[in-house]
């Protein structure tokens, strides 16, 4: 069993919720940008302040005598600076929170300008004392400007509060300019799938939706029209199989008409000699009209009954067509298809053998499946042969019904067009070709086939097969 598909949520819950989440994704991350922007532009602004500091204290560093250099760095310790030092270039001195000469303090030497670096929570300055080459340097250090992390509440709930506002605005554009339209068409294509062709599809929605919905309204008036040409050639096919019926029905008829003249050719030789028969009692009834006659009288009864016999029995197949379908046994059928050809002059000194097993019926026409026999019967003696066997016999599912000769058999490049219309390996004038291809569609109108093999020399065997 395969397994029940999972049903996902409406498209517009799918787009709110996917845009609430895109708001708090972008909402966090703007917080983080602008608390990393603001940190760096405190940075920047605190090392200014520092090096303006840091020029200022060299200014009065450079306008005082050595001997107030302390009063000084007590000065502006006062006001916030720390780690104030000034190094004196020429003799070494140090005044304030000495400190060992680093790369700051010697790049500052050789090149005469200010440096900073951030250490810490500060930010160390290093100035030269006077213009040109310096006479002295200062090193100080200014507090960094503190950056407070962000208010996460805040952040939290300026998150929620933007992601509803752009969950419901996208709802209601969503819903308003795709769900909705997006709904109006998919009810419009139920009702074109069951058959309202001419249903109109609505267009008022976006140019893509809008093309949609003009696509599948080409394609409700392109299945209007199918449906109404399918429904003129369906009409034109009923009236056409109506009129191959007939034609295979006259095909039948015909096809009986040629196997009864055979018939006939065989029943006028067969009625000769009991015509003689009577007529020689007749004469003598009129030769001895004194003479006690029943004797004769009953003898040519025999032989008129006789007659009368053979004339009802190809009657009989001349009006089989009215039969109606029905049960049929299939040892009666044997039976009958051996009496109505037994008489025929092409089966004097042929042998036929009804092989008789359990009884059998199959739904049919009895005179339709009895011309079938027929035609094989006859095919087997205009081939030759000395021997023919009948049995009905079930297979399986199937039931069996099998003509076999000893006649001459078909050869192998024959084989395959054996039930094609019109064709026959008797010379012109003495077969119409329509015997086996007759037969053919009688079975399969009987839900059924026919299997021939042969073997040239040695006989044929026919089996129509037809479902249990």
């Amino acid at each position: 069993m395969a397994p029940t598909p999972r049903r996902r949520s409406a498209l517009w819950v799918e787009i709110g919720v996917n845009l609430a989440l895109l708001t708090i994704a972008v909402s966090v991350l703007d917080a983080g940008v602008f608390w990393l922007a603001t940190r760096y532009v405190l940075q920047e602004a605190s090392v200014d302040l520092a090096e303006s500091a840091a020029i200022v204290v060299a200014a009065e560093v450079d306008a005082a005598p050595p001997e107030q250099w302390e009063l000084i760095v007590r000065k502006n310790r006062e006001s916030g600076l720390r780690g104030l030092a000034i190094w004196s270039v020429r003799d070494g001195v140090v005044v304030g929170d000495a400190a060992e000469v680093d790369h700051l303090v010697k790049r500052t030497v050789a090149t005469h300008a200010v440096y900073s670096e951030i250490d810490g929570d500060a930010v160390r300055v290093v100035a030269p004392v006077g213009s040109g080459r310096p006479s002295s340097v200062i090193s100080l250090r200014y507090p960094l400007a503190r950056v407070e992390r962000p208010a996460w509440g805040v952040v939290v709930g300026h998150t929620l509060f933007a992601s509803a506002v752009i969950g419901i605005f996208g709802w209601f554009l969503f819903r308003r300019n795709v769900v909705d339209p997006i709904r109006r068409i998919s009810d419009a294509t139920v009702r074109i799938a069951g058959g309202e062709f001419g249903t109109p599809v609505p267009d008022d929605a976006p140019q893509e939706l809008a093309e949609l919905a003009a696509a599948l309204s080409a394609m409700g008036q392109a299945l209007s029209s199918y449906q109404a040409r399918t429904a003129e050639q369906l009409t034109s096919l009923a009236g056409a199989n109506a009129e191959l019926r007939l034609a295979q029905d006259l095909l039948v008829r015909s096809e009986k008409l040629a196997v009864v003249g055979r018939l006939m050719a065989g029943l006028a030789h067969e009625l000769g000699n009991p015509l003689a028969a009577v007529r020689g009692y007749v004469e003598l009834v009129v030769a001895s009209p004194g003479a006690d006659n029943v004797d004769i009288l009953r003898r040519a009864q025999v032989e008129v009954e006789r007659m009368h016999q053979l004339l009802r029995s190809l009657l009989d197949y001349a009006r089989g067509d009215e039969s109606e379908p029905g049960p049929v046994s299939l040892d009666e059928l044997l039976a009958e298809a051996v009496r109505t050809v037994q008489h025929q002059v092409a089966f004097r000194g042929v042998a036929v053998r009804v092989s008789a097993g359990e009884p059998l019926t199959i739904q049919g026409e009895a005179a339709k499946l009895h011309q079938v026999l027929v035609n094989l019967l006859l095919n087997a003696a205009a081939a030759g042969a000395r021997n023919v066997s009948l049995a009905a016999v079930g297979v399986g599912a199937t039931i069996q019904l099998i003509v076999e000769d000893d006649g001459e058999g078909i050869s192998a490049e024959n084989l395959p067009r054996l039930f094609e219309p019109f064709f026959s390996t008797r010379p012109p004038g003495q077969g119409t070709g329509l015997g086996l291809a007759t037969a053919l569609r009688i079975v399969e109108q009987h839900g059924g086939r026919i299997e021939a093999t042969s073997v040239v020399g040695k006989g044929s065997r026919f089996v129509c097969v037809f479902s249990g």
